[in-house]
């Protein structure tokens, strides 16, 4: 749960520091503050009834593995919109030629797509894997 919470306030700090997006950066900043505050209760809440039901139930693991899969994406579309946003933003204010601008931030979609990809498969074994 601690480390949860620190991954929780790394996040946020996140959509907090990202100056590029104008009117969007506070609207985004409070969902990725709702967006962590409930994952954390859904951790928190399955945790809890992994630990209390003594008939362990197949409807609780259900439940905890699709709150995992929903809140993964929940969190990674707005963090990938804005870091393109963020990344487009500051390509077009270099000194360089169109197409390299377009191959640089096609390398980064690129690349935040497989970062993402593998990510998803890290987040579902570190928070479904090592589950009570």
């Amino acid at each position: 749960m601690y480390i949860g919470i620190a991954l929780a306030v790394i996040y946020c700090f996140a959509f907090w520091k990202f100056g590029n997006l104008g009117r969007f950066r506070i609207p985004l900043f409070i969902y990725a503050v709702i967006i962590q505050f409930l994952f954390l209760i859904l951790f928190a809440w399955t945790n809890n009834r992994f630990r209390t039901d003594e008939s362990f139930s197949r409807e609780y693991v259900n439940i905890f593995g699709n709150g995992i899969i929903l809140f993964y994406f929940l969190m990674v579309v707005p963090l990938l919109a804005a870091l393109w946003v963020h990344t487009y933003k500051g390509v077009e204010k270099l000194e360089v030629g169109k197409i390299s601008r377009w191959v640089m931030i096609g390398i980064f979609i690129v690349f935040t797509l497989i970062s993402s990809t593998i990510g998803f498969y890290l987040h579902v074994f570190f928070y479904y894997g090592f589950a009570p």
